[in-house]
């Protein structure tokens, strides 16, 4: 067999491979650097190349030439001894299966509360509320010495060291304080409703409070 036979014989391979006929476009993919021109053949102008790798769309062939169409760069006519069909994109696999997520809010006379859960079992019974607390401390930033006291709890006549004192309020679970700067709740009063970790110009001036 000669080579011209040879070489026959492999484009009449790579024609039936890619399909005949431009209704019937396969899929296709340049085996290494082919140009790519106006006609099918080597006389006809040069207008591109394709990379080896580049997937293509072959639209028609004649003889040993096969017009393909290009994602990107312009369309011609190419040897079909450097084409081949492209592989087959395998079907896609069954999806993740869904994971149910739960949420939950519960406001009591504390405040907000907040339970979730993942998966198909129910939520969680949401925490309980933080204790209703009101802490007075000594220094700011909620630090150095402390005392804590619950709602309904007051002080006419803060002693043992806290009068003029206490640098900063912590508050919890919806609790709520009033202070004021003179003894039995008189002079300048003020109502803390969040947490003050510096008190302004209550700082070292409480005499009294009122938890609420």
């Amino acid at each position: 067999m000669n080579v011209k036979h040879i070489t026959a014989l492999s484009s009449a391979a790579a024609v039936v491979l890619l399909s005949t006929a431009a209704a019937f476009a396969q899929p296709g993919v340049a085996t290494g650097a082919v140009n790519v021109r106006t006609g099918p053949s080597t006389s006809y102008s040069k207008v591109g190349t394709l990379s080896a790798g580049e997937l293509v769309d072959v639209k028609d062939c004649q003889g040993s030439w096969c017009f393909v169409d290009r994602n990107a760069g312009t369309d011609g006519w190419v040897s079909a001894n450097y084409l081949k069909p492209a592989a087959a994109q395998p079907a896609p696999g069954p999806s993740e299966p869904e994971i149910p997520f739960n949420f939950g809010v519960t406001v009591g006379p504390g405040g907000p509360s907040f339970s979730f859960g993942i998966g198909d079992a129910p939520p969680p019974a949401p925490l309980p509320p933080a204790a209703a607390k009101v802490c007075f401390f000594k220094s700011t930033n909620f630090a150095g010495s402390k005392f804590c006291v619950s709602p309904g709890d007051s002080n006419a006549h803060l002693a043992g060291g806290w009068n003029d004192s206490i640098s900063s309020v912590s508050v919890e679970g919806g609790a709520q304080v009033t202070v004021c700067k003179n003894f039995g709740y008189g002079g300048s009063c003020a109502t803390i409703i969040n947490s003050k970790p510096s008190l302004g110009s209550y700082n070292n001036a409480i005499s009294s409070f009122q938890a609420l």
